[in-house]
């Protein structure tokens, strides 16, 4: 497969191109995340296919470490298929598109370079292509730089228990939305403490994000058990329960002792120049 990359330093660049890729996309599709400008954006490497078709992006911005860019990649059918159908049959992606990641990075490595600095650096797409970036990486000779966070889970949900020795806690359902729903941990003021919200997408229900603060963990433990309850009863046909936890102990120790376990570690992998 021919792949042509061209560099667009354009301040709109990325979200045109969010525009292209939502072309063609079931009516009512919501517009994708993510396609905002970065703060020190040195412009966005754009692949195309050699009739032009779109093949994905990477916008390359300066981070936090003076001397390393960052560089954040779109595969567009990838991002097209999670769109549609709130997840991607095959993650791990196909040959053609690992060869598209890898002259996305490329790419962006030749700007960062440019730029002065030192390194690049990416991070794992963890669902949507954590397969892709170890390939990548492979080819590439990056290395792990760092972990991120990790996710948590049950696979098999009808056969999970609910561990003895959490402590009893106030607990309210979230306001529904489509596709999604919620439960809040109750502080003794009655103001919310912690909540955890999924996405509830086939036999899959996945958790983004649990929010707290002050919470201890045990009782953090008892919201996602009491959750894990919820989606068991509210949507019996389920299989698995999945929670994103980045860098989080607290999190990690709740899960934990909701008798959660990690399937899957979350890496920053950085690439010398």
């Amino acid at each position: 497969m021919e792949i042509v990359v061209e560099f667009d330093r354009a301040p709109r660049a990325e979200h045109l191109l969010w525009q292209e890729l939502c072309a063609g996309l079931p009516a009512g599709t919501p517009a994708p995340a993510g396609s905002g400008s970065h703060p020190g954006t040195l412009g966005v490497a754009t692949a195309r296919s050699g009739d032009g078709a779109l093949l994905g992006w990477a916008p390359v911005f300066t981070g936090q470490d003076a001397d390393a860019a960052t560089v954040e990649w779109v595969l567009v059918a990838l991002e097209r298929e999670r769109i549609v159908h709130g997840s991607v049959a095959e993650p791990d992606g196909t040959g053609d598109e690992e060869a598209v990641l890898v002259a996305l990075i490329r790419a962006a490595a030749d700007v960062a370079r440019a730029a002065g600095l030192r390194a690049l650096d990416w991070l794992d797409r963890g669902d949507t292509g954590a397969e892709l970036d170890a390939r990548a990486a492979a080819e590439l000779e990056a290395s792990i730089h760092r972990e991120l966070g990790r996710k948590w889970g049950v696979s098999a949900l009808a056969r999970w228990q609910r561990p003895d020795g959490l402590p009893a806690v106030r607990t309210r359902r979230a306001p529904r939305g489509t596709g999604w729903q919620g439960l809040e941990l109750l502080a003794a003021d009655g103001r919310t403490a912690a909540r955890i919200a999924a996405v509830v997408a086939g036999p899959e229900v996945y958790v983004e994000r649990v929010a707290h603060h002050g919470v201890e963990a045990p009782e953090l433990g008892s919201l996602v058990a009491d959750f894990v309850e919820q989606i068991r009863e509210d949507h019996p046909s389920v299989e698995s329960f999945r929670v994103r936890e980045l860098d989080d102990e607290v999190l990690g120790v709740a899960l934990k002792s909701a008798k959660l376990r990690i399937s899957h570690r979350w890496w920053e992998y950085r690439l010398p120049l």
